[in-house]
């Protein structure tokens, strides 16, 4: 048990090692010259489309969540007409930054890391190495910086669709129309409130990928440890999305930065 509590503990020490490093370098590379727009490009499509599905299916899920809390205690202590105030701020304020920023680790980080760590398997990384040709800067960066816009964007459709699937399983389960649902869904909502979401999910977005290849990038071994490192970069991101969304939370109600509704 201790040997295996000591390799455990020298996996992630060499894990955390390898994320502090490509912190570093990540910054010394990225101002160096300018980025490769086609590779960019690519990899913005790239993410947008593999997280979209996953996201779609989780904002459903996560209307009929809030459909069924607000519906049930709403009828409860009569304050139907309230549900819609309530469920929209909590949507834009917490529960869709949440819920997109693991998904997102879950499908699009991981497959970051098991990209990565297979060219790194294969030698792929050493061969631009030979070659002069920087990895992180063609490999790493675009997908860091692909991901910041990308989850945005996966932000904003799993806002709306979150609405869209309340509103829809309110009246299918209690009988409360969209008009009351839609009335005063926006009363709580302001400028700040949107843009406070967006800053927030952009943060999430650039670590969660950074993390991921950084994972991937420093990865050693074979086919076994590459999914060690896929499960690492999972654990790594659910934590790194739980401490952002906490410590963001507390910053923009305290601070009041963007905070115009309270």
């Amino acid at each position: 048990m201790t040997k295996i509590g000591d390799r455990a503990s020298k996996e992630w020490s060499i894990t955390a090692k390898s994320i502090l490093s490509i912190y570093r370098n990540f910054f010394f590379w990225v101002f160096r010259r300018p980025l490769n727009g086609i590779q960019l490009a690519e990899q913005f499509v790239r993410t947008l489309l593999e997280g979209f599905l996953t996201i779609v299916i989780g904002s459903v899920v996560m209307g009929m969540f809030i459909a069924w809390i607000g519906g049930y205690f709403g009828s409860l202590y009569g304050a139907v007409n309230y549900i819609g105030a309530a469920a929209t701020f909590a949507i834009l304020h917490e529960f869709t930054i949440m819920l997109v920023g693991l998904l997102y680790a879950c499908r699009v980080g991981t497959a970051f890391t098991v990209e990565i760590g297979s060219m790194a398997m294969s030698g792929q990384l050493d061969a631009q190495r030979m070659m002069a040709v920087e990895p992180l800067k063609h490999i790493v960066i675009p997908r860091v910086v692909a991901s910041v816009f990308s989850i945005v964007l996966l932000l904003a459709v799993s806002i709306g669709i979150g609405l869209v699937a309340s509103a829809f399983f309110l009246q299918l389960w209690f009988n409360i129309t969209f008009a009351t649902v839609f009335d005063n869904a926006f009363m709580l909502v302001k400028p700040g409130t949107v843009i406070q979401a967006f800053v927030r999910i952009a943060i999430m977005g650039f670590f969660i990928s950074l993390n991921a290849c950084a994972v991937g990038f420093n990865f050693t071994g074979g086919a076994i440890e590459l999914g060690k490192a896929a499960t690492k970069s999972i654990v790594i991101n659910f934590m790194y999305v739980m401490v952002i969304q906490l410590v963001t939370a507390i910053l923009v109600t305290y601070s009041r930065w963007f905070t115009d509704v309270l």
